[in-house]
């Protein structure tokens, strides 16, 4: 055999050699990965499907709640005077009474809004314009008829709204705003028509 022709030989042979490494290594990276990169694949599988199964669960879970909640606020006259605490510092152990934290803020029963939540009136800030807070039903934890400090309706829920009194996050996810229906007559009129979303004409509501 020629000189040409063992380098032709041995650079076939090394050729071939480094094929096989490749070949094995790629079966190797496999082996070692294979399994884990299957797992990967099942735990995205079953995260999808528990998110999916989830959601139906807190569906049903939300609409029991809602249930539950407008039972309880059904029991309230309409334009009760009741009171919102915060679930965070709702506690018998509280000592903030003046209210610097902002733990709790007083309103009046306005009315129940399926699948959005639980309207209530608020202090007017000038005479014209009646701020109304929306409460969603699933940001209310617990009503209670009264406790050691409010002989009143208490609504225990979650102050993570917008921002109202000194800037604290309030309970409403929105506040909108009502006026004195001046063609109101009371004693008449169902109550419901006492406020009206239209302002008056002449621009007052005295």
């Amino acid at each position: 055999m020629t000189a040409e022709a063992i380098i032709v030989q041995q650079i076939v042979d090394i050729n071939n050699f480094l094929k096989l490494l490749v070949s094995e290594s790629y079966q190797s990276w496999w082996i070692n990965h294979g399994l884990e990169f299957f797992g990967i694949l099942v735990t995205v599988f079953i995260s999808i499907r528990l998110h999916f199964m989830s959601k139906r669960l807190s569906a049903k879970d939300k609409f029991e709640h809602e249930k539950e909640i407008m039972k309880e606020i059904s029991k309230i006259p309409l334009y009760q005077s009741i009171v919102l605490s915060d679930v965070k510092k709702y506690t018998p152990f509280r000592t903030d009474y003046s209210n610097q934290t902002y733990y709790k803020q007083g309103a009046e029963l306005y009315t129940c809004i399926p699948e959005f939540g639980v309207q209530v009136i608020l202090m007017p800030r000038n005479n014209d314009e009646i701020p109304v807070g929306l409460i969603p039903f699933d940001w209310i934890e617990i009503i209670r008829e009264h406790d050691s400090e409010d002989n009143k309706p208490i609504i225990v829920c979650k102050f993570k709204g917008v921002r109202w009194h000194k800037n604290f996050k309030s309970p409403f996810k929105e506040i909108n705003y009502l006026f004195k229906n001046n063609d109101y007559q009371e004693g008449h009129d169902p109550k419901f028509l006492m406020y009206t979303t239209v302002r008056n004409s002449t621009g007052t509501n005295n």
